[in-house]
């Protein structure tokens, strides 16, 4: 359903003119939701910057990206679309010919005066966007970062000396840089100083929107290697829950199949102790933008929004990847900061990630996005409770939904799965079409889907062999 827009004094002077308040989007790839994977291993996963700005913030801990790949989601999130109105249902790195820029609420902030800023992987990817499309969105020239090579194989691959980075082993090598002048050329060192640039040096009268993109939470979790020896290998451990087992679906496995063995428990380790290292020098990078934004002119009237496009399965169901629809892909990290209400807040109602567009609309007192079914999140930010709800997560024919307890998934050759996360948050034991809960979530799903512009039966048909 469209945003509807609502007195509730946000956005107001004491005089009753609506305030200039500028925005900051800061965007992970592939970040987990942290506060879930703080001690679940055995060892402790370090972010001391995303804890402090949480203390201050409201985190939702219940946000779904509508869907589980970057190109889709990341144009479902900056439109408020749904993946199946945009038309981006799986990677395409020119999605802007299904969905054009004038369509993303930047663009609509530009429009009403805002000073638009691009910097680093928010809309698509690390490279910039084309000309035509950056000089629609904003209002600056275009920035380019260098990333380091992405490799996804290396035991072909000749690797660079020993002088400036090692190999420690495990899911996507383990790379690490050994010398600190090096740290400067890492993708999320420069995304930050570019930040901290802009911070430092904006004086025009125009309120400002700005985009912080950072990357160094997808692989191949290169770092400088002090960030891996932070943590002890040996420490890390398998979940109890693991031990049970995980209800798999044959469509999956067929279609987007694991892609590690679990059991090989050193490589397990290893594959984990360099998410984790990649997550904490990420970390490192968004503590000096947080910095910079409190420091500057701005600090008290700078709405700041983290999130991540989705997350990646860290081991279990012997996936080290996106591609599904399960708890730990589709619930992503959500982070809203109003500098007038610096207050520690959890939100466990199910929101989405097209909910962003509406509610940064609602901030600045602006119109709301045309053909949009996301949902204000100002209510939740205010305090007030709201009405059950459906959030839905796409994967070409199939979806998942998570609504109450609940997590439901039919897939695109009619099967289903039904967990209840409240007691089983790794999902190991599918409950089945006999449960009392399963015909109301069934029913629950398809009435989400349908308002998302997802055809389920048209969707089992394709997916049917």
């Amino acid at each position: 359903m469209p945003s509807v827009k609502r007195d509730t004094g946000i956005g107001k002077t004491s005089l009753g003119r609506t305030a200039a308040m500028n925005v900051i989007l800061i965007s992970l790839d592939d970040a987990v939701a942290f506060w879930n994977y703080k001690s679940i291993f055995g060892e402790a996963l370090q972010t001391p910057n995303l804890d402090r700005i949480c203390a201050q913030s409201t985190a939702f801990h219940a946000a779904y990206c509508q869907a589980p790949v970057c190109s889709p989601s990341r144009a479902s999130f900056m439109s408020g679309k749904s993946p199946h109105q945009t038309g981006v249902t799986a990677s395409d790195k020119n999605y802007f010919d299904k969905i054009p820029p004038e369509s993303m609420w930047p663009y609509l902030l530009k429009q009403n005066g805002y000073f638009c800023s691009s910097g680093g992987k928010v809309m698509r990817g690390f490279a910039p966007l084309p000309g035509d499309i950056h000089d629609t969105l904003y209002s600056d020239r275009r920035r380019r970062f260098k990333s380091a090579r992405r490799k996804r194989f290396y035991d072909s691959e000749t690797m660079p000396g020993p002088d400036k980075q090692v190999e420690l082993g495990g899911f996507r090598g383990g790379l690490a840089t050994v010398n600190e002048e090096e740290d400067q050329d890492y993708y999320d060192y420069q995304v930050a100083d570019s930040a901290e640039l802009f911070l430092g040096r904006y004086s025009r009268d125009a309120p400002f929107y700005r985009e912080v993109g950072f990357a160094g939470t997808h692989g191949p979790w290169m770092t400088p290697l002090r960030f891996k020896e932070m943590y002890r290998v040996k420490s890390i451990q398998k979940p109890e829950a693991w031990k049970a087992g995980f209800g798999e679906s044959a469509f999956m496995e067929l279609n987007y199949p694991g892609n590690i063995d679990n059991s090989r428990l050193k490589f397990w380790k290893n594959s984990v102790r360099n998410y984790f290292s990649a997550l904490t020098h990420t970390d490192l990078h968004l503590g000096r933008v947080w910095d910079a934004i409190k420091a500057s002119p701005h600090a008290d009237n700078t709405l700041v929004v983290i999130l991540s496009d989705h997350r990646l399965h860290l081991g279990e169901r012997n996936r080290f990847r996106k591609h599904t629809l399960w708890e730990q892909v589709a619930n992503v990290p959500l982070i809203i900061h109003d500098p007038r209400r610096p207050r520690e807040q959890v939100v466990n109602d199910p929101v989405a990630l097209m909910d962003i567009g509406p509610t940064v609309m609602e901030y600045l007192g602006l119109p709301p996005l045309a053909d949009c079914v996301g949902r204000s999140l100002v209510p939740q930010m205010e305090g007030e409770s709201v009405p059950d709800r459906a959030v839905p997560t796409f994967l070409e024919q199939s979806a998942g939904i998570r609504k109450g307890k609940f997590r439901f998934i039919r897939y695109g050759d009619g099967t289903t799965q039904l967990y209840d996360l409240s007691a089983d948050w790794w999902q190991t034991k599918e409950l089945g079409p006999d449960h009392p809960d399963h015909a109301a979530m069934r029913a629950a799903h398809a009435a989400c889907c349908k308002e998302y512009g997802f055809d389920v039966e048209r969707a089992e048909k394709q997916g049917r062999p």
